[in-house]
């Protein structure tokens, strides 16, 4: 075995043995980089990966690139030779740069260099960046180190997407797969939150309890699966209407429960309304079924200035919206509790 193979050998056991250890990429990406100079003593090594926001390449990790040339590079992939590289995944082999002056002049980093080669970083055809790999002097890298190379640049892809894997698996653990909504859990944290932020800043919150109405009559009409898509679609629709700084979640088989930021009981009641009006206007599934919700409103500090007693008054909410006909919207002028003959007087649609 030639000895640069032999060293790459242990060299790629080390990469893996890290790579089954963890989930950050960057770990991995760094030791690739690493062990990448100490093999081919080479000038400049760099792992550019594309950024799924802005479609640009960005130096992830690197061997001797400056931050300050690190955090300006931002290239398009275009149809320059990286873009070529990145599209067709023909490996960049320049023996000696005098020969080729305009594509190393294209393809430079930082520094000019002699000899250089870049590999693309692709997974179940995937694009996800390139690796560079440059040396000083002329006819230090070739054709003969490409498969080596590309091999490193394998395990870099492996990498990153495992990464991105586990980081969904993450958010999606958050999520309800049946509604596409926050679990609970979640978004009881987000819940707290909110109340604590209100109190720091003098704000007023809202939450609502959905309820879909007659729900079991859609299961024993249309069967488990349609009414499953129902929920779905009545999941999307919600997010649909939110604002980034808003969240819902499932809080029971078929109830939703939804935090609207900075947001008193009357603007609450209005998109309430706007909500139950659109979800009755609507046809869902691929029956063309007609629904309706029943919502529960309850406003912090209003309703009550603590998570128990907001839920409370919002689940008493939706209870008289359910018992006064459904397909409506309910709340109270204040705590249901503390004046209930007022409150049951009041804000009925």
């Amino acid at each position: 075995m030639h000895p640069v193979n032999e060293q790459c050998f242990r060299y790629f056991a080390e990469i893996v043995h890290t790579l089954k250890a963890t989930s950050h990429y960057e770990r991995v990406l760094s030791l690739i980089v690493d062990r990448i100079v100490r093999s081919y003593k080479c000038q400049t090594c760099a792992v550019a990966l594309i950024d799924p926001q802005t479609e640009y390449l960005r130096i992830d990790q690197c061997h001797n690139l400056s931050l300050t040339f690190c955090n300006s590079f931002r290239r398009r992939i275009a149809t320059t030779a990286i873009g070529q590289l990145l599209w067709t995944g023909k490996p960049i082999v320049i023996i000696d740069s005098r020969t080729e002056p305009s594509l190393a002049q294209e393809i430079m980093l930082e520094h000019p260099f002699g000899s250089c080669i870049c590999l693309q970083i692709t997974v179940d055809q995937r694009t996800l960046g390139y690796l560079h790999v440059d040396c000083a002097e002329s006819g230090m890298l070739g054709h003969g180190d490409v498969e080596m190379l590309q091999l490193f640049a394998d395990i870099a892809g492996i990498a990153v997407t495992k990464s991105l894997l586990h980081e969904e698996n993450i958010r999606l653990d958050r999520i309800d797969r049946e509604t596409g909504l926050e679990k609970y859990s979640p978004f009881l944290e987000k819940l707290k939150a909110a109340r604590e932020r209100a109190e720091e800043f003098g704000e007023s919150f809202a939450i609502l309890l959905l309820d879909v109405d007659n729900f079991k009559d859609t299961v024993n009409t249309y069967g488990f699966d349609t009414s499953r898509q129902l929920l779905k679609a009545l999941g999307g629709l919600v997010l649909s209407e939110l604002r980034p700084v808003d969240a819902a979640a499932r809080y029971g088989f078929d109830e939703f429960i939804l935090i609207l930021s900075n947001t008193g009981l009357e603007g609450c009641r209005d998109f309430a309304e706007r909500l139950r009006q659109r979800i009755h206007d609507l046809e869902f599934t691929a029956q063309n079924l007609h629904t309706s919700v029943s919502i529960g409103v309850a406003a912090f500090p209003r309703n009550g200035n603590t998570i128990d007693a907001l839920l409370i008054t919002a689940k008493k909410a939706l209870f008289e919206a359910q018992r006064r006909g459904r397909n409506m919207v309910y709340s109270f002028a204040s705590e249901w509790f503390t004046k209930p003959e007022e409150a049951l007087s009041e804000h009925p649609s």
